[in-house]
């Protein structure tokens, strides 16, 4: 698949995004302009539709008008019963990737291959409890995998990290070895410093954090933190 943007060469590779549903809502322009100050690789954004995902996310207008602000790319988690209606309204505000639950595809396969036709690359969400054998139709039809490693937006309500997707993640990325593609393994979901070591070891190219850098004194010093932690991580594989 297609080279994955905003790439680092001094974390060897692995993407550090953050999660913008835990800012300000009330000042969205100033916390874009604080994630490019900290030095995040892109803007990890929620758009759940309230039914399939509990939680109200962010809607692709906000997103559109979000865009012109920064040239970070924008990559959205989407929770949505019917993913592929929103699909082209997501690629017109501009978004880079789109990942959609492929709990919530009928067809996988074909809805992927549809999917890629609208702008935006597409990835896959699979939640803890989803068997990963649902991967292996379409693993070639992505550009990443997102294993969400806590259930589904309950980081609302203190949902600590689960470390049941170690093992999954190890299972991706043999996963990906054997399909003799390139693909963007992700994580989401109560990451913090403590974790990013582990989880670059088990496979993991990109971690999209939420309160581990935005409940800490200082998110430039949290996110050096953690590319120390993956080029560590990088240097014993």
């Amino acid at each position: 698949m297609s080279e994955v943007a905003g790439s680092r060469p001094d974390s060897q590779g692995v993407r550090l995004g953050a999660a913008l549903y835990n800012g300000n809502h009330a000042r969205l322009g100033d916390e874009i302009s604080r994630l490019e100050s900290a030095g995040v690789d892109f803007v990890h954004l929620d758009v759940f539709d309230g039914h399939f995902v509990s939680d109200i996310g962010f809607a692709p207008r906000t997103i559109a008008d979000l865009r012109p602000l920064t040239k970070l790319p924008f990559e959205v988690h989407l929770g949505f019963d019917g993913p592929l209606r929103i699909m082209p309204a997501l690629a017109e505000a501009g978004v880079d990737l789109v990942l959609m639950h492929i709990e919530g595809l009928a067809m996988p396969y074909e809805a992927l291959r549809l999917a890629g036709t609208y702008g935006s690359r597409v990835g896959v969400v699979v939640t803890l409890g989803t068997p990963l054998g649902c991967l292996e139709p379409v693993i070639t039809l992505v550009d990443s995998v997102l294993l969400l490693s806590r259930v589904t937006g309950e980081g609302a309500h203190g949902s600590s990290f689960d470390p049941l997707v170690f093992p999954r993640l190890r299972a991706v990325r043999e996963l990906v070895i054997a399909a003799g593609t390139q693909v963007d393994i992700q994580v989401a979901g109560g990451v913090r410093h403590e974790h990013v070591r582990d989880l670059v070891a088990a496979g993991a190219t990109t971690l999209a954090v939420g309160g581990g850098i935005y409940r800490v004194p200082d998110m430039a010093h949290a996110i050096s933190e953690m590319r120390d932690a993956a080029v560590q991580a990088k240097g014993l594989q």
